[in-house]
C-alpha cells in the first residue's frame, strides 16, 4: 500500500479542508469550507504575529530577536520555561482551541528568550502587552 498524500501534522486541518473544497457538492458547502479555511489560515497568522511581536518586545535588538527566533535551546525542561508556556495559554493563545493549536509550533521561542537570559517577567509584560491588543481586535 503506497501513500497518496504525505502532509506535516500542522498541515492536516489545511488539507483536509482544501480537500472538502474540492469535493463540495454544492456552492453553499464550497463557500462554507473556504470560510473555514480563510478562518484557520488568518487565526495562523496571527499566532505568528503575535509570537513574533512578544519576541521583539524582550529582545533588546533585532539581531538579538534573530538569535531567538533561529536558536536551539534546551531549556525546555526549565520552570522558567513551563510557567511562561502557561502564562502565554491563559492570557493570550490557548492551544485547546483549535484555531490557536499553531502556537504549540512557537514555543521554542520561549526557551530561545529564557537561553538569552531573558527574564520571565519582561516576557510575561510583553505577553500581556500583545494579548491586550488581541483583545482588543
Amino acid at each position: 500500500m503506497e501513500p497518496q498524500d504525505c502532509v506535516a501534522s500542522p498541515d492536516v486541518p489545511v488539507v483536509i479542508l482544501q480537500k472538502k473544497i474540492q469535493s463540495a457538492k454544492s456552492p453553499e458547502d464550497k463557500a462554507k469550507f473556504e470560510k473555514q479555511l480563510d478562518d484557520l489560515t488568518q487565526a495562523r497568522e496571527l499566532v505568528k504575529a503575535s509570537m513574533r511581536q512578544i519576541v521583539e518586545k524582550c529582545t533588546d535588538s533585532p539581531e538579538q530577536a534573530q538569535k531567538v527566533f533561529n536558536g536551539k535551546s534546551s531549556a525546555y525542561n526549565s520552570i522558567e520555561y513551563k510557567e511562561v508556556v502557561e502564562y502565554l495559554k491563559a492570557k493570550a493563545l490557548n492551544w485547546h482551541d483549535p484555531k490557536y493549536q499553531t502556537a504549540l509550533q512557537q514555543l521554542y521561542l520561549f526557551a530561545n528568550l529564557l537561553e538569552e537570559k531573558v527574564p520571565v517577567e519582561r516576557i510575561k509584560a510583553a505577553i500581556d502587552e500583545v494579548s491586550a491588543g488581541l483583545k482588543a481586535k
